[in-house]
């Protein structure tokens, strides 16, 4: 029976499963052309998060003053380096990595703003928050459309369910930060839509990811306090984030 070799770096891959070889041949395809220091940054990003995810689990504060700063820099990198990658399109990444980096660094002022909070930063991490979801916005504005607005049709209803459900109730009793919340609940469901409109599914994920962060985020400090919802907003920040990054700038290396 004929066996079917794939050469990965120094690693040599053979099969005769037709299934295994379809596999194979869709990861050469993808990260045949990734630099070796972009696959490290992707193992780091990995590393850095689930460490992160269990300090926040565990209250560990210093773990988590050191790996939530770490995790937006490595992305940060990531997102460079992968613009960067021979072959991708080059004329798109120019348009969008730059506020790519410029929400990832808003974002990197919030939380560093957010972990030392005094009155004064907490209020200041609101704004840069704030400002990093309409980079954020900017930058899918900036992507080329994949498809038609059909994907609009399933993020309305899905945004007044989320609405509803939560952020109805987020805004209703953050108090005197009333204002600056519904901006940001307004701005993330303008952000949900307009990546439904672009018609990118990874976008789409990404920006819905993160309006349930915040909402999760809202509603544990606004009106109910749980538990497991600040391992749980971390979970679906770093998600959200990685697929904004990987729908903007991956053209092709990290998705089929």
């Amino acid at each position: 029976m004929d066996r079917w070799r794939l050469r990965f770096g120094s690693m040599m891959v053979t099969s005769s499963s037709p299934r295994v070889r379809a596999v194979l041949a869709h990861c050469a395809a993808n990260l045949g052309g990734v630099d070796t220091h972009v696959m490290v940054l992707a193992v780091a990003l990995a590393f850095t998060a689930v460490l992160n995810w269990v300090a926040v689990a565990r209250g560990d504060h210093v773990v988590d003053l050191i790996t939530r700063p770490t995790f937006l820099l490595l992305l940060g990198g990531l997102a460079w380096s992968v613009a960067a990658v021979p072959g991708s399109a080059q004329g798109a990444a120019e348009r969008v990595l730059p506020p790519v980096i410029g929400a990832l660094g808003l974002s990197l002022a919030t939380d560093l703003l957010l972990l030392t909070a005094t009155e004064a930063r907490y209020l200041l991490g609101l704004s840069t928050s704030l400002l990093g979801h309409v980079a954020w916005g900017w930058a899918v504005v900036s992507a080329p459309r994949q498809a038609g607005p059909w994907w609009v049709l399933a993020a309305v209803p899905l945004v007044v369910v989320l609405h509803g459900r939560w952020g109805r109730d987020v805004i209703r009793f953050a108090g005197r930060q009333r204002g600056i919340v519904f901006l940001h609940v307004m701005s993330l469901v303008g952000l949900v839509l307009v990546a439904a409109w672009q018609g990118d599914v990874v976008v789409l994920g990404g920006s819905t990811l993160l309006l349930v962060s915040w909402l999760v985020l809202g509603h544990d400090r606004f009106c109910l306090e749980r538990r497991w919802a600040p391992a749980l907003v971390m979970v679906t920040y770093h998600a959200a984030l990685v697929l904004l990054v990987v729908g903007l700038i991956g053209d092709g290396t990290f998705r089929p």
